[in-house]
């Protein structure tokens, strides 16, 4: 029994004639007769009484009718609630984001997203873990690093480029390196959750890219922690140029060997493969494209 044929019949019921039901689908008349045929052969019953003037429906086609005007009914409602649905973001956003960008970049993003759309409410989880996106009742995932295969779609937003930064206290006190050789000598401060060692730096040298080992007693999992430890002087950090532009612009933390340590990574959107995006994933995605798109010169300058 399909459900075409249950809404064609509820049709000729309802116009009470075979040939006004075919000029509302724009078939002939034969094809609806073919399909109500079809539906009284799968239910294995008369439907309708036939007569050059009239139709009439059986017992059990006044049964079916009754609940194939259910079957209308929840099709409208649905329709007019998917409509709503496409038309006007709404709900609850469930966001995955790394530090850096939850802590930094996401909130202006999130503050404009909301005054925008009012009946929008915004869950955001900051980890620099991967968890499984939809097992976790995520909407989208914001990742920075180099991504592997996956079933879910990938959208680059930016490309951050990291250096090394020191404090000027630091530098005064130990001296600037001025080679990769003499960086060894330094103490670096590691982050723990890159992809890559913790104390591999990548690097260019004359055979092109490629990482120095450097050397450090203090070592975390978050780059902010990182950040304040470079500004009390205690090493030298491999941070992203976004994090510390207000440090570099006043002179709190100077690069060091800018042209020899350095590396660019993407900034990716992740979600669930749909045909339908939901309104709120496609809005917060548009918007975090024009907002990182805004400033993508603070993540490379």
């Amino acid at each position: 029994m399909r459900v075409d044929d249950l809404m064609l019949f509820a049709l000729v019921v309802r116009l009470k004639s075979f040939r006004a039901a075919a000029d509302q689908r724009g078939v002939a008349s034969s094809v609806v007769s073919k399909h109500i045929s079809r539906l009284e052969s799968d239910l294995g019953t008369q439907l309708l009484r036939r007569s050059t003037r009239k139709l009439n429906l059986t017992e059990a086609g006044e049964l079916l009718y009754r609940h194939c005007q259910t079957l209308e009914q929840n099709v409208e409602m649905a329709s007019e609630e998917l409509s709503a649905y496409r038309a006007e973001p709404s709900g609850v956003l469930r966001i995955s984001a790394p530090g850096v960008s939850g802590q930094l970049f996401l909130p202006k993003v999130i503050r404009r997203f909301m005054a925008r759309y009012p009946e929008v409410e915004v869950d955001m989880v900051i980890q620099d873990r991967f968890d499984d996106l939809i097992e976790q009742g995520f909407d989208l995932a914001i990742r920075t690093g180099t991504l592997e295969d996956s079933s879910l779609i990938c959208k680059r937003l930016v490309t951050s480029c990291w250096h090394a930064f020191a404090s000027p206290a630091y530098l005064q006190q130990h001296g600037a390196p001025q080679s990769l050789e003499e960086l060894a000598e330094h103490e670096c401060l590691l982050f723990s959750h890159q992809q890559t060692g913790e104390a591999d730096w990548p690097c260019i040298s004359p055979e092109g890219e490629t990482s120095v080992r450097v050397n450090g007693r203090f070592r975390a999992n978050s780059l902010l922690a990182l950040c304040e430890a470079a500004l009390d002087g205690m090493g030298i950090a491999f941070l992203p140029l976004y994090m510390v532009r207000h440090e570099r612009a006043s002179g709190d933390l100077v690069p060091v060997m800018e042209s020899l340590l350095y590396r660019r990574v993407g900034i990716y959107a992740l979600y669930p493969q749909s045909r339908y995006l939901p309104p709120k994933t496609r809005a917060f995605i548009e918007l975090l494209e024009a907002m990182f798109a805004e400033e993508e010169a603070l993540f490379r300058h």
